[in-house]
């Protein structure tokens, strides 16, 4: 219903408190059906008195303050009156029947107040309200005797069907609470996993959940890939920066989709720039092919794509092969990343690299031959290396298609 919905609403709330709104007006609605349900019992075993106008004080007291809560667009009213009614009208209502054996065991319902307090109210206060029910027991218990009026006479019939009611519906509802509680922590948890999956390949998430210290490998042989966007900063100008983002995302989505296609690992983005490798964190002796065939599928990719003036996205792509550290450091915003002289050339192989083309170093060209197709442009001056044999990936070889 649309009022279950929108209790207490109030524009920027949350997904968290609106749900703790529905939650309090369907727990206090329950409530107040039960009140009447017990209202009409008592009358029928001890007629109008004390015992049942109890209830129907806590339905009034209750469903007074959902109007109020309602209107003030504040739940916290209803969580208190919910709270109060619960706790302490169940225990007036098994003083006025005579003790726990005769009522058949009511106080059971004013456990729900601390239980409603761990929900609703921070631990400091439900620790207060389970205070507070421990004091009701004392009375109950130890005080018995000495509560003014003699027990109502009820049967045994009567008292069992009280304590069948009384504990039985206290019970579910505290089922209920805790199916909620262990339910939320489930969701949270896969949340948690999923976005952490989403982080970190899979491998390094699982050592990170067993071990908060910072991560950090050798690998002896992996490749390395840039791509970069060419003419995107000047294109960027154009475009709105929503439009940016939703190119951007769109393009590299299908980037991550072919990653996972070819078992390369996506590193991250730098601006308008990809950053991928093969071989980390998981070893495979294939990680230049693997690289290879990824970079190709980029390269078709992108030139499917058209930027929103027409003009088709070109990538200029380098890889470079040889030894890196990979790993995970730091303590929150956590990234799986690269360093060492590897990353450093595969990002000079990109950057003096040509629009259109992938450039692969003399190493990565190594373990590719008789796979690929590759073409050497001779020497090219790497800033910080000098002169270093680079080559042109063409294609997987005639013979390999």
């Amino acid at each position: 219903m649309n009022w279950i919905r929108n209790f207490a609403h109030r524009p920027g709330d949350t997904d968290d408190l609106t749900f703790h709104k529905r939650l309090i007006l369907i727990i206090a609605l329950s409530c107040c059906l039960c009140g009447l349900i017990w209202s009409a019992l008592y009358v029928k075993v001890f007629g109008i008195g004390l015992t049942m106008a109890l209830p129907l004080v806590f339905v009034v007291v209750v469903g007074v303050t959902i109007v109020i809560s309602a209107r003030l667009g504040d739940h916290r009213p209803l969580v208190y009156a919910q709270l109060l009614c619960i706790t302490w009208i169940s225990a007036l209502i098994e003083w006025s029947i005579g003790g726990v054996a005769a009522s058949g065991l009511v106080i059971a319902w004013s456990f729900l107040g601390p239980i409603g307090a761990l929900i609703f109210l921070p631990m400091r206060q439900a620790a207060a309200w389970m205070a507070m029910f421990m004091l009701i027991v004392a009375i109950s218990v130890g005080l018995e005797p000495a509560l003014p009026g003699a027990p109502q006479a009820v049967t045994e019939g009567t008292s069992a069907l009280f304590f069948l009611m009384n504990v039985g519906a206290s019970s579910m509802v505290v089922f209920a609470a805790a199916a909620w509680f262990v339910h939320t922590i489930q969701r949270e948890q896969a949340r948690s996993e999923s976005l952490l999956a989403n982080m970190l390949p899979g491998s390094i998430a699982r050592r990170l959940k067993g071990n908060s210290a910072a991560i950090a490998d050798a690998h002896n042989e992996v490749s390395v890939l840039f791509a970069d966007i060419v003419g995107f900063t000047t294109y960027s100008a154009t475009v709105t920066a929503g439009e940016l983002v939703d190119e951007l995302n769109e393009l590299f989505s299908q980037f991550d989709a072919l990653a996972a296609s070819f078992g390369a690992e996506k590193i991250k983005t730098i601006g308008d720039a990809y950053m991928a490798a093969a071989g980390v964190p998981d070893h495979r002796s294939d990680h230049a092919e693997a690289l290879a065939d990824f970079a190709l599928a980029l390269q078709a990719a992108a030139a499917e794509l058209r930027r929103r003036d027409g003009e088709r996205f070109t990538l200029r792509v380098g890889i470079h092969s040889g030894p890196a550290i990979a790993g995970v450091i730091g303590s929150s915003r956590y990234a799986f990343d690269l360093w060492g002289d590897t990353v450093n050339t595969a990002s000079r192989m990109e950057s003096h690299g040509q629009a259109d083309r992938i450039q692969v170093s003399e190493r990565t060209a190594e373990l590719l031959r008789g796979g690929f197709v590759l073409t050497a442009p001779g020497a090219v001056e790497i800033k910080g290396k000098g002169q270093m044999q680079a080559f042109f990936l063409e294609g997987r070889s005639p013979a390999e298609l």
